[in-house]
């Protein structure tokens, strides 16, 4: 009994403690080898998750005004540098991976059954 309390305390402060440390995956973020652009913040109706926002871009690659709405939701922490959420295309939604490959390159990962295929975002300036 005393264990299953224990981890249990220890589930919430470390919950806690993602919650007042800001994610590294906030901010713009445009895609290394594709027109792709994107803002990821806090959902705004699911507290304690992350959503990204589609964003145009400008003819000299820099990301612009909101463009496709919602890309993706309910992105939660999923272990060291990695993260969970669900993928929007327009038609489905699907599951994504996140994987933060250094403090200003994030790899995300979108599998359709076994095809899957993966993109690289750089951090805007």
């Amino acid at each position: 009994m005393w264990m299953t309390k224990l981890m249990l305390m220890t589930a919430v402060l470390s919950e806690a403690g993602t919650m007042t440390n800001p994610s590294p995956l906030l901010g713009t973020w445009t895609e290394i080898d594709g027109p792709g652009a994107a803002r990821i913040e806090p959902c705004s109706k699911t507290p304690g998750r992350l959503c990204a926002t589609g964003l145009a871009r400008r003819a000299k690659g820099q990301p612009g005004q909101v463009e496709t709405g919602l890309v993706l939701s309910d992105v939660t922490l999923d272990g060291p540098n990695r993260w969970r959420g669900t993928y929007h295309d327009g038609k489905r939604q699907l599951p994504a991976t996140l994987r933060l490959m250094s403090p200003r390159v994030v790899e995300m990962k979108v599998c359709i059954l076994m095809f899957c295929q993966t993109a690289r975002y750089a951090r805007a300036a």
